[in-house]
């Protein structure tokens, strides 16, 4: 009689789009280890009404008022504010909407579970502490205090020797604490050259292809960038709206009569488009700039919202990976300035190979199973 295979539930939430890329991720890493997994929408568990008051909230806030995000964000990033009136309500929230979510994890059977948001952690917590461990992946580069809960997690995986710092600070082992990286696709380990690329997306092979990217939610001020962009003698300008359908609608109507503007949506096969890019102008989420960092691409930080996004940025500004454009109406001047200095160009690449960590995913994957055989 053969043992079973160990099981993995990951879980995720369904605000943005880069916790749900990251579980995803791992379970193809969990796949090359024989570990069978199952991925889950926390969110969708829950009570309609309370999905959609969790999931718009968030939306609305960091489409219509990133300050307000950035001041939730940072006032509920202490240690009281963890215990607070507002941590209290969301896990008495989540408690009394988790039976759905309990249910099928108790039909899987999980021997471990890894949360990449920590939507319903503490409901899964109280039923699976000392049954299963738990484990929370970061998906930024820097920390919050609602991923640092010890009466939750057994162990964390995180994306940088600052996060780490935040866990010391907070009087956690830091031997249960791993600097892994996010985890990204294992397609990232050996991305497409960019002459495959530019043909498998039928882009001009000896243009310059830049790209502008409103991250998974779609916000920013992708227009002025394109914009500007676009007036870039022999340049190909592609535009990702993600899953804001008001946004490419309205830049379809805006560059309907120019030719070198290419407008999307949600893409699937990132890498393919980040290869047939000469550079790339985007948000500072944490994901996706893990995979960017992968790319041996210059990058462009532009319309960074208050959060974690600021924090991301900071940290990669810090570490001199990427620039910033502070104005998107000038970002033409901005990227020429890098793409036709070979020095600056080839510092920026330096820097973003040092932070770069494909196998992230994997990382996460064999110390968790060996955590767990």
């Amino acid at each position: 009689m053969t043992d079973r295979k160990k099981r993995a539930a990951v879980i995720y939430s369904s605000i943005g789009t880069g916790h749900k890329t990251a579980a995803y991720a791992l379970c193809e890493w969990f796949s090359k280890v024989n570990v069978d997994t199952i991925c889950l929408d926390a969110l969708a568990y829950v009570n309609p009404i309370i999905r959609g008051i969790y999931a718009r909230s968030y939306l609305e806030m960091v489409r219509k008022a990133p300050q307000i995000w950035g001041y939730f964000y940072e006032s509920t990033d202490s240690p009281e504010a963890s215990i607070g009136f507002l941590a209290g309500l969301h896990e008495l929230t989540v408690k009394l909407n988790a039976r759905k979510l309990l249910k099928v994890l108790a039909d899987f059977s999980p021997d471990v579970i890894i949360f990449t948001h920590f939507f319903a952690a503490s409901a899964v917590s109280q039923e699976y502490k000392g049954k299963a461990p738990i484990f929370l992946v970061n998906t930024d580069f820097l920390s919050h205090v609602f991923h640092r809960d010890r009466e939750v997690y057994d162990g964390w995986f995180i994306a940088s020797e600052e996060a780490l710092l935040q866990y010391e600070a907070d009087g956690i082992d830091v031997k249960n604490v791993h600097i892994s990286g996010i985890p990204i696709k294992p397609s990232f380990v050996s991305p497409p050259r960019k002459a495959l690329a530019r043909e498998t997306l039928e882009l001009p092979q000896d243009d310059a292809v830049l790209l502008v990217m409103g991250g998974g939610i779609g916000v920013g001020p992708l227009e002025d960038v394109v914009d500007s962009l676009s007036q870039i003698d022999n340049a190909t300008v592609l535009t990702l709206c993600g899953n804001n359908e008001e946004l490419r609608e309205s830049m379809e109507e805006r560059f309907s009569d120019n030719e070198k503007v290419r407008i999307f949506g949600f893409v699937r096969g990132m890498e393919y488009v980040y290869a047939a890019s000469d550079a790339i102008v985007m948000k500072p989420g944490g994901l996706s700039t893990s995979e960017v960092l992968c790319m041996e691409r210059p990058f462009f930080l532009c319309g960074v919202i208050p959060g974690q996004e600021q924090r991301n940025s900071d940290y990669l500004l810090d570490r001199g990976a990427a620039k910033i454009i502070f104005e998107p109406r000038k970002a033409a001047n901005t990227l020429l300035s890098v793409l036709q200095d070979d020095k600056e160009r080839n510092r920026l690449l330096s820097s973003a190979k040092r932070l770069a960590k494909p196998r992230a995913g994997e990382f996460i994957a064999n110390k968790i199973l060996e955590s767990i055989s």
